[in-house]
C-alpha cells in the first residue's frame, strides 16, 4: 500500500508539470468530436471495456492504461483528440499496452481484484480526483499509479515509457524524466569521422 501511494504522489509530482492542465482549468474545449474509438485502422487506439482489458492484459503479460473520463469533460475530449491521436503515442500504445475507458460516472459494473464495483466505484477506489485521469496497472490488473488532468503527448510519453519498460522496478518516476531530458539536451557528438 505504501508503494502505491509513493507512486501515486511520484505520479502526481509530474502530473503538475508545465504542460499538464489540471482538471479544474476554465479553459474551454476546442470544437469538433473526439475521434472515433476504433482500431480498424492503424493511427487509431483499441479500447476495451475493464474486464476484456484486465483479460487480455494478463494473457499477453502487457500492461495496462486505463482512461477515466466523464461525457462532460471538455478535458478529456482534447486529451482524446490531441494526446490518444498522436502518431508517436498511437504507436507505443498499441505496442506496449492493453488499453481500457471507464466513465468515471457511469453505474455500469466491473470486476477489479475480485471485487465487483460499477465504474464510478472504480473511479473512487484508484483515487481519481479529478478528469481526466489517466491510470497504470500491471499485467495481473495490480494498481501502479496514476494523475488527473490532461497530458500533452511528450509528457504522456515520459509515463508510458517509464511503465512499460519497468522502469518503475528500479527507480522513481522523477529520477526517470531527469534521465530522460537529460539526454535529450546533450548536445551531438562532434567526433569528426
Amino acid at each position: 500500500m505504501k508503494r502505491q501511494l509513493a507512486l501515486l504522489a511520484a505520479f502526481g509530482i509530474l502530473a503538475v508539470w508545465p504542460h499538464a492542465a489540471v482538471a479544474g482549468d476554465s479553459t474551454p474545449p476546442q470544437k469538433g468530436p473526439a475521434k472515433a474509438e476504433t482500431a480498424d485502422a492503424p493511427d487509431k487506439l483499441d479500447w476495451l471495456a475493464f474486464d476484456a482489458a484486465a483479460t487480455k492484459a494478463g494473457a499477453q503479460n502487457k500492461h495496462m492504461i486505463v482512461d477515466i473520463y466523464t461525457t462532460w469533460c471538455g478535458w478529456c475530449k482534447i486529451m482524446e483528440r490531441e494526446t490518444y491521436t498522436n502518431p508517436q503515442v498511437v504507436a507505443y500504445l498499441r505496442e506496449n499496452f492493453i488499453l481500457a475507458k471507464v466513465n468515471g460516472e457511469s453505474t455500469a459494473k466491473l470486476k477489479w481484484r475480485g471485487r465487483d464495483l460499477t465504474e464510478r466505484q472504480f473511479a473512487k477506489a484508484v483515487g481519481v480526483n479529478g478528469y481526466p485521469s489517466t491510470y497504470f496497472f500491471k499485467p495481473n490488473a495490480e494498481l501502479l499509479g496514476g494523475m488527473s488532468g490532461f497530458l500533452m503527448p511528450p509528457d504522456f510519453m515520459i509515463y508510458a515509457q517509464y511503465v512499460a519498460t519497468r522502469w518503475y522496478e528500479k527507480g522513481k518516476i522523477q529520477a526517470y524524466a531527469d534521465s530522460i531530458r537529460a539526454t535529450a539536451s546533450k548536445p551531438p557528438d562532434a567526433t569528426p569521422q
